[in-house]
């Protein structure tokens, strides 16, 4: 590949970057009532944003012809390496059937939501962004850039709960789960098994939530949504997500 094309391809890959922020976010505050908490979001309805965001994705791809962002099966072998999320990923289920998990139509919409959540924002970071960094750049730079990306768009979730402190928080967390995705994927050679344990990880986290919400008393919820950023339940998880950032360490070869 040329230095123009290869330039001409992070042009596009930023583009696309701004393009899919806009169809995310300026669509749910669109879609949805102002400030709501992200479990409702996801939990009461299909997340048509994040659908749209989707089709946003495959279309650039199909047009772009881009066939390298590794949708293929884990390398032989590799899935071994993912026994730490698994584990984790277990005990956030075991957590939310002992509180008591929502309905059946509630986790099968969860699963449903957090798997298009999955796939629009790996295909986006993993795939597109960091593919297009890494034909003109070095491996660390690229991974680099990809995480600090991924992270800093969680910020912008603020708009749509109305708490920008939860969200530097969870960007920051991001942050910290982008490296180990990042490593899934370079690892198994798969975007699939970075999209399917990024989907079962906010499918657990969020079903381990709405277990919380339903045993705890609305006037407790009230106080914990006005000290989220300090002391909520998903500050609590995003210093799970910062556990697993630090210590399941994947070496990564260019």
């Amino acid at each position: 590949m040329t230095s123009s094309a290869m330039s001409n391809r992070i042009v596009i890959a930023l583009l696309t970057l701004v393009a899919w922020i806009a169809v995310t976010y300026l669509g749910a505050q669109l879609l949805y009532p102002p400030e709501i908490s992200l479990d409702d979001l996801i939990s009461r309805n299909i997340a048509w944003h994040i659908l749209l965001a989707c089709f946003l994705l495959v279309l650039v791809i199909l047009w772009r012809g881009w066939h390298d962002l590794c949708f293929s099966l884990p390398k032989a072998g590799t899935l071994r390496l993912l026994w730490l999320p698994a584990i984790l990923i277990v005990l956030l289920l075991s957590g939310a059937l002992l509180l008591g998990s929502p309905p059946a139509g509630v986790i099968v919409l969860l699963l449903a939501n957090t798997l298009l959540v999955g796939f629009s924002e790996e295909v986006m970071f993993r795939g597109v962004l960091y593919r297009a960094l890494r034909a003109r750049f070095s491996v660390w730079p690229s991974i680099l850039a990809t995480t600090a990306a991924f992270g800093a768009v969680h910020i912008l979730n603020g708009f749509i709960t109305g708490n920008f402190g939860a969200s530097v928080i969870q960007a920051l967390a991001a942050a910290s789960t982008g490296m180990l995705l990042i490593a899934i994927l370079i690892r198994t050679g798969s975007l699939w098994a970075s999209i399917i344990v990024h989907a079962l990880w906010d499918w657990a986290t969020f079903l381990l939530l709405l277990s919380v919400k339903s045993k705890t008393p609305a006037e407790d919820i009230q106080q914990a949504s006005e000290a989220a950023s300090q002391s909520s339940v998903l500050g609590q998880n995003v210093g799970l997500r910062d556990f697993i950032g630090q210590q399941w360490t994947v070496r990564i070869r260019p």
